[in-house]
């Protein structure tokens, strides 16, 4: 047995561990011994509520406690990587894991090269990003109520047919050793409100998202004004069932921060991540240093902004998160890595290691994605300038080709652009153009950058991000 706890003991505090490290570090070493030249075990303890509630019916509530843990071994350049839910087999697994490594390691092409780690900082401690409210002690009532006053505001008009509420919170326990020496505790809280709003005229249909949450306890949903979430999504919803169809054709584009972080985070993000890159699948591969967009742009990946959905103080492979400058003044400055790809490429790590739970390995993923701000007062200073154009706001998803550097977005809803007057409200506006070209249109950006609503990012595994900055101009793209 490895365990010093059941899971379903509370685990708060400095001191308090699910794994025996003495056990751990023993097993460890044995594999060591025995051919591994790097491994590690990471564990991580998942406590969260999940709540539905349509048109003011609670549909369900689900507390959940999930525990899982994932060895990796590294033997003659190859992974072999165990996931289990079964905590107490952790010992007896660490050889079969071995033999796993060094059995890919046998069958790996000629033309693939041995898998190498860079070296990084070994680090023992606990870290423990503890919230105002502990999001594990509030009852359903109180969870119940602020879906209620969402529902309220967001459903007050005949026209609206279907408002649906969820609540989501988690608390992330995460325990990590290695045959280094690293051994690290750390622990946080997010919590996230969401709605969908459907309204209807006749046989016109639509619908319309809104998201708070991030990084943080019952403090942060006390912090949303929950009202105005929901009447601010009623208001788009029926305003979307009297818009236009929108224009066709290249013209100025003006997104909110909302569209201007996901086009970030999709266009520029992605590209920018080293596995993708050293996949041969990235528009950026060969690029760190060159100019590849306008001076205007400043691009930032950032997981230590506390409070954003994509917030943890330590990343999957032990080492301490940090801000990362992907763009500076239009310049590629960096990619994001981890200690694979950092090697690979002969960079420094820069923490940019992440899974979806304990039963999945790390990938190299995004965090909080934003872009500076500019020198433009406000929204009214942007659209001074444009004679004919789009105003547009939120996302409805798309999609992006890494490679080619194409991209393809719906926006939520968007408003004509006329004479310097935004006018005319538009439904169905797509977005699509070149990543890089694009970085090179943009020709305006407001001094006020903040992160947007909270989202989530599939590649494979699915984690939550955030990404935002302030409302941009491009001077043209493909709106349809």
């Amino acid at each position: 047995m490895v365990l010093v706890k059941t899971p379903d003991s509370m685990v708060s505090g400095n001191s308090n561990r699910y794994l025996d490290v003495d056990k751990i570090n023993k097993s460890l070493d044995l594999v060591t011994c025995n051919g591994a030249t790097y491994a590690e075990v990471r564990l991580v303890a998942l406590t969260d509520y999940s709540v539905a509630m349509r048109d003011g019916k609670l549909e369900r509530a689900i507390p959940g406690q999930e525990i899982g843990a994932t060895i990796r071994v590294l033997a003659d350049g190859a992974w072999g990587v165990h996931s289990t839910t079964d905590i107490s087999s952790l010992q007896e697994q660490m050889s079969p894991t071995l033999k796993l490594a060094q059995s890919v390691a046998a069958r790996r092409s000629a033309k693939d090269q041995p898998i190498k780690l860079a070296e990084v900082p070994i680090i023992e401690d606990s870290i423990h990003w503890v919230p105002k409210k502990d999001v594990r002690n509030t009852e359903l009532s109180q969870r119940l109520e602020h879906l209620k006053v969402m529902n309220s505001t967001a459903s007050e008009h005949e026209n609206i047919v279907s408002v649906t509420c969820g609540w989501h919170d988690e608390n992330i326990h995460t325990e990590f050793l290695s045959s280094e020496g690293m051994n690290r505790t750390w622990s946080f809280q997010r919590s996230l409100i969401n709605g969908m709003v459907t309204a209807r005229d006749g046989g016109n249909v639509v619908s319309y998202r809104t998201r708070f949450g991030g990084e943080g306890g019952l403090e942060l949903i006390e912090s949303c004004d929950v009202d105005a979430l929901g009447e601010n999504a009623r208001i788009s919803a029926l305003r979307l069932l009297k818009a236009q169809r929108a224009p066709s054709g290249k013209m100025p584009l003006i997104a909110d921060r909302d569209l201007t972080g996901v086009y970030i985070h999709e266009a520029l993000g992605h590209p920018c991540e080293a596995d993708l890159v050293a996949a041969g699948d990235s528009c950026l591969d060969g690029k760190l240093g060159e100019k590849i967009g306008s001076d205007l742009v400043t691009v930032i990946d950032d997981p230590t902004i506390r409070g954003g959905y994509g917030a943890h103080p330590v990343d999957d492979e032990g080492l301490d998160t940090t801000e990362k400058c992907l763009i500076k003044n239009g310049v590629l400055t960096e990619y994001l890595n981890h200690r694979e790809t950092a090697e690979h490429f002969g960079i420094k790590p820069n923490a940019g290691a992440r899974a979806q739970d304990g039963l999945h390995h790390p990938l190299v993923r995004m965090s909080n994605t934003l872009i500076h701000g500019g020198t433009h007062n406000d929204l009214d200073d942007l659209v001074d300038d444009v004679e004919y154009g789009v105003y547009a706001c939120g996302s409805r998803g798309g999609q992006v080709d890494t490679g080619r550097g194409s991209f393809q977005f719906a926006a939520q809803e968007a408003w004509l652009i006329e004479n310097g007057e935004i006018t005319t409200p538009l439904k169905d506006v797509s977005v699509s153009g070149l990543t890089l070209q694009i970085l090179n249109d943009v020709d305006g950006l407001t001094k006020d950058s903040r992160l947007a609503a909270p989202g989530f990012c599939g590649k494979g595994q699915t984690v939550p991000v955030g990404d935002g900055g302030p409302i941009m101009r491009i001077s043209e793209a493909l709106v349809g």
